[in-house]
């Protein structure tokens, strides 16, 4: 705060009621530790038609080509506070399709992109942020209900390297979820591919393969210039234009 005051020539008292003010209206988020602001992925979603950022660059073209190897929806989703964001959503051409869109919240304990978020997580941590999700009534009966169930299904998920939520945030709706993670090996984003239970149930591995690929390939684009369209699209998979 003290930064900023001095960058903008402001009282720190005015910089303060400022930042408190945006901060309410989730336009700015204030690190715990270190009391740093920064924008927060509600502020970026909606400034998405003016510049997307290098995360969303690398990973438009990547979820471009899931949805037409795949033929479902495919999601980017980051952690915003204790809640799964969906920030990026590419569609399929099938007339039943999933829901997830762009600024939608959801719990990290009963989706395919909040379990993935924690796959770095201690105990405590999960705890922590789950905490209020998991005593919150769920009409979906396959989400987990208790802590121990949920570290349960996180050890399972860890160690196959996706996460898998089936009719758990909503009856009909079955997420595969994977980790980006950045050139430091820190989780940065999920992608996942959602869909009808009745389509993917059966299908979870082979949706699994390639979304470890997706994530992969988000992560080489990270970095590199943003691509430039070409006839109406994105280059496809690794994200440069030729």
């Amino acid at each position: 705060m003290s930064e900023l005051a001095r960058s903008v020539g402001r009282e720190r008292s005015q910089v303060s009621r400022m930042l408190h003010a945006l901060q309410r209206g989730g336009l700015v988020e204030q690190n715990a530790e270190s009391r740093a602001y920064r924008l927060s992925w509600s502020l970026l979603i909606l400034a998405a038609g003016a510049g997307d950022t290098p995360l969303l660059h690398a990973a438009r073209p990547v979820l471009q080509t899931l949805v037409s190897r795949k033929g479902e929806v495919a999601l980017l989703s980051v952690q915003q506070g204790n809640r799964s964001l969906t920030v990026l959503r590419e569609e399929s051409h099938q007339s039943l399709r999933a829901g997830g869109w762009v600024g939608r919240s959801s719990p990290m304990h009963c989706t395919a992109s909040g379990r993935a978020l924690l796959f770095d997580s201690d105990d405590a941590l999960v705890e922590e942020l789950t905490a209020n999700d998991l005593t919150a009534p769920m009409s979906a009966l396959a989400a987990p209900a208790t802590l121990s169930e949920l570290l349960e299904r996180l050890r399972a998920e860890r160690a196959r390297g996706y996460a898998v939520a089936s009719e758990e945030a909503e009856a009909g709706l079955t997420s595969v979820g994977v980790p980006v993670r950045d050139r430091n090996d820190s989780i940065i984003a999920v992608v996942n591919v959602s869909g009808p239970t009745s389509r993917l149930v059966h299908r979870v591995e082979d949706i699994a393969k390639p979304l470890k690929s997706a994530s992969a390939a988000i992560r080489r684009n990270i970095g590199l210039p943003a691509p430039q369209r070409r006839h109406g699209r994105w280059p496809a998979w690794g994200g440069r234009a030729n």
